[in-house]
């Protein structure tokens, strides 16, 4: 039997008119998984901390701001829920994001008692609770290699999954672990979608050294719901996209955006992991100093001086999931982003990164003085033209 595609989803018979509650439905996942099920005719109530509006108005849609920390809130949210989305909780590496990681599980304790006994929960966890190697693809079953890894972001993940799945023979749950976000409808810029805005604009001239599994937001929203109608519960599901390193992807970002190095001809190679060091020991002192989060912070170079490579073999089995060319979800990120914000290198930063617009023009306009040249020195001799 050939595995449903996303094209072809289960009938919407499922979701048609059932009670779902989305934690988190403001943010850039939550946003998008609101509206697949408003698309299919689910009732959805959401809560979400206060930021931008989960989306246009809909009858089918209750938007309630709150706090995971307030139970009260929450036992409200979940009230009558056949399906839970738990897709909230801070992402970052480093700074203000690593001390708030602490929230992962304490929310997810909360959902769970407040849980109808029949509804079924999907916990988004991550790709970083699966870890990280020198550039083999992991998938669900393999042996977790990162419990030593200081990054308070990986140990809050890893341990929320592992929560949840020692109450799998209790409860009806399901983990989705998703690659790396990208994609349009990003209002309050994610992490990657801040990480594309910086590189168009000249912000980021060196790739790190490791890599990341890159996939599109509307992918892994698309798998959420496959996974609420066609996961077994207490398993896992990857929901990844391409396996880039950073130099590829931020090639990959130049081509989407329009852009190309000023000098050198490629990304490559990335700076290696001791200039990382020292750029994130500038970043912390000055951390310290002035309160500015630290860019890079000692976190981020920890994370992505590895490369988090996972494969999707099982949820494309069992789900039918399936993901888009990355090429096509940065082309659809920048166009998005070039809308609402500035996606172009300005001041110095043109002297590395410039548009290929404004390359071609500087061609063109070379070529014409150097033919004007030419007239000019061929007619000189006498002025035997005239």
């Amino acid at each position: 039997m050939t595995p449903p595609t996303q094209s072809s989803a289960a009938p919407h018979s499922y979701w048609t008119d059932s009670p779902v509650c989305v934690f988190g439905g403001n943010g850039f996942l939550g946003r998008h998984i609101v509206a697949k099920l408003l698309e299919r005719g689910a009732r959805v109530r959401t809560l979400s901390l206060p930021g931008p509006p989960v989306g246009d108005p809909h009858p089918n849609l209750d938007a309630r701001t709150g706090d995971l920390a307030d139970p009260d809130a929450v036992h409200a949210a979940v009230k009558g829920a056949r399906v839970v989305f738990l897709a909230a909780g801070p992402v970052g590496a480093g700074g203000s994001a690593a001390r708030a990681m602490g929230t992962h599980t304490d929310a997810l304790t909360r959902v769970l008692g407040a849980l109808p006994g029949d509804a079924r929960l999907v916990l988004t966890s991550s790709i970083v609770a699966v870890g990280a190697g020198r550039g083999e693809a992991r998938d669900e079953d393999s042996p977790f290699p990162n419990a030593g890894m200081c990054v308070a972001y990986v140990q809050a993940k890893r341990a929320a999954e592992e929560t949840v799945l020692a109450l799998a023979e209790q409860r009806n749950v399901v983990v989705v672990n998703p690659g790396y976000l990208f994609g349009p409808d990003d209002p309050g810029l994610s992490v990657m979608g801040e990480l594309c805005v910086r590189f168009w604009r000249g912000n980021l001239a060196v790739p790190p050294p490791g890599g990341i599994n890159a996939v599109d937001v509307r992918d892994v929203a698309e798998g959420h719901l496959f996974a609420a109608e066609r996961g077994t519960a207490g398993r896992r599901y990857i929901l990844g996209g391409e396996n880039v390193r950073f130099a590829e992807l931020f090639a990959m970002l130049a081509r989407a955006g329009g852009l190309r190095r000023a000098f050198l001809p490629s990304f490559r190679p990335a700076a290696p992991a001791w200039a990382y060091w020292a750029l994130a020991a500038c970043a912390e002192l000055g951390h310290r100093v002035t309160g500015k989060e630290p860019r890079p912070s000692f976190e981020f170079v920890r994370l992505f001086r590895r490369c988090w490579f996972v494969q999707s073999t099982r949820a494309e089995t069992e789900l039918g999931y399936r993901a888009r060319p990355l090429s096509e979800t940065l082309a659809d990120t920048f166009a998005w982003h070039a809308t609402r914000t500035r996606v172009a290198p300005r001041g110095l930063n043109r002297l590395w990164l410039r548009s290929v617009q404004s390359a071609l023009r500087g061609a063109e306009q070379e070529r014409l003085v150097r033919e004007t040249q030419l007239v000019i020195d061929v007619g000189e001799p006498g002025h035997r033209q005239l």
